[in-house]
């Protein structure tokens, strides 16, 4: 059995989802890293120096992290599903361009924005702000674009890059970036969290509190 460590509303929800989309058995478990007594932070911190999830651990316990390694993982395990299009294909190099997409531009982007350090006077709020909101724009427009005439990021098939849009996605409300100027992005989280899969995983996780 796959365990599964992740944290509610982080990025780990993505392996959750690819999780249950894959119909492989496994078990989620909830980790809180910054309570620094629990014991289960204290196993997780001990499986990834990082002390970041998701934290995957295999049947022989194998450790995987990084949610661009550990969603392909799963998403291999079970190829009739094409959670991703077969591997040493061109379509996987191009699934693996908008996985990274994902993992290294628009995730990092919108958390940068969430947590952003502004400088003290009023003027260099004002810069920073126009900033970040410049980078965060031209990332959305990327995802608005390619969702004009596609229902999912690879076009028709649901993948796992999905599942890990949607939840960067959700950061928008913590970091109070207005999706109304994305009317193909809004659509598309729509469809994704109608999807049975993806109810099953909220209503197990629990509401999340930004």
């Amino acid at each position: 059995m796959i365990t599964l460590y992740y944290h509610r509303g982080a990025c780990s929800t993505s392996n959750h989802f690819a999780l249950e989309e894959a119909g492989v058995d496994y078990r989620a478990i909830e980790v809180h890293l910054d309570r620094l007594d629990d014991p289960i932070a204290t196993r997780v911190r001990e499986l990834n120096p990082m002390a970041m999830t998701p934290v995957l651990v295999l049947e022989d316990g194998t450790v995987l992290t990084q949610n661009a390694a550990t969603l392909a993982y799963i998403a291999d395990l079970v190829p009739e599903k094409n959670l991703l299009p077969a591997r040493n294909t061109v379509e996987r190099a191009q699934a693996e361009s908008w996985l990274s997409f994902v993992a290294s531009d628009l995730h990092p982007t919108i958390i940068e924005y969430i947590y952003k350090a502004l400088p003290a006077t009023e003027e260099e709020k004002e810069k920073a702000k126009a900033f970040y909101d410049k980078r965060v724009a031209r990332r959305l427009k990327v995802l608005e674009d390619r969702l004009e005439q596609r229902d999912y990021v690879l076009g028709d098939q649901y993948s796992v890059i999905d599942g890990y849009a949607l939840v960067v996605l959700n950061w928008s409300v913590p970091a109070e970036v207005s999706l109304d100027p994305y009317p193909n992005i809004r659509a598309y989280m729509e469809r994704l969290e109608a999807r049975p899969v993806i109810r099953r995983v909220r209503d197990a996780e629990g509401q999340i509190s930004w």
